[in-house]
């Protein structure tokens, strides 16, 4: 299984705002945010980021028609979202996607998730677009943990004339 993490970020290291929110992000951000999950065919993430999307009609949810899993210690979701499953970590999100038969998910959010995906040494590659902006509050890419990742960087490219990409492979 292929485990990739996508993350937006302004240019002092800020995923979302305090709120949670990234409607900060461009037009050429979300378009390779979506075009990935889509690719892969399941998105998963943590119940805040869920809760965010779930208010939002399913085209504007990052994976369209395709598989979504929040990790959460819940045991249910009130939710209206026809794939949506739970996970009660990254290693049963895991399992889950693979009994699907997938082999690529996109890890989505938010930091905690990232972070947990992180010190488990889940992750095999990262893409990090980062955006002309930057805020003082906000919630950083991955929360405190217990982990230490070096990357490869396999390519840079622009989103737009403002926004870059870095894309790269965990070593292991």
């Amino acid at each position: 299984m292929k485990v990739i993490l996508y993350i937006a970020s302004t240019i002092n290291g800020m995923a979302a705002k305090i709120d949670g929110n990234s409607d900060w992000v461009s037009p050429e951000d979300s378009a390779s945010f979506n075009a990935t999950c889509q690719k892969a065919g399941c998105a998963i993430m943590g119940r805040h980021t869920f809760e965010i999307y779930n208010p939002l009609p399913f085209t504007e949810w990052p994976n369209i028609n395709n598989l979504h899993i929040v990790l959460t210690s819940h045991q249910s979701l009130d939710t209206k979202h026809p794939k949506l499953l739970i996970a009660k970590d990254p290693k049963q999100a895991i399992e889950i996607a693979e009994k699907q038969g997938l082999n690529q998910i996109v890890v989505i959010g938010g930091s905690q998730t990232f972070g947990s995906f992180m010190k488990e040494n889940l992750v095999d590659e990262l893409f990090l677009d980062i955006e002309p902006l930057a805020f003082g509050e906000g919630m950083p890419l991955f929360n405190a943990g217990d982990f230490e990742t070096r990357l490869d960087l396999l390519e840079t490219k622009p989103l737009s004339p403002q926004t870059i990409q870095l894309h790269y492979r965990v070593k292991k």
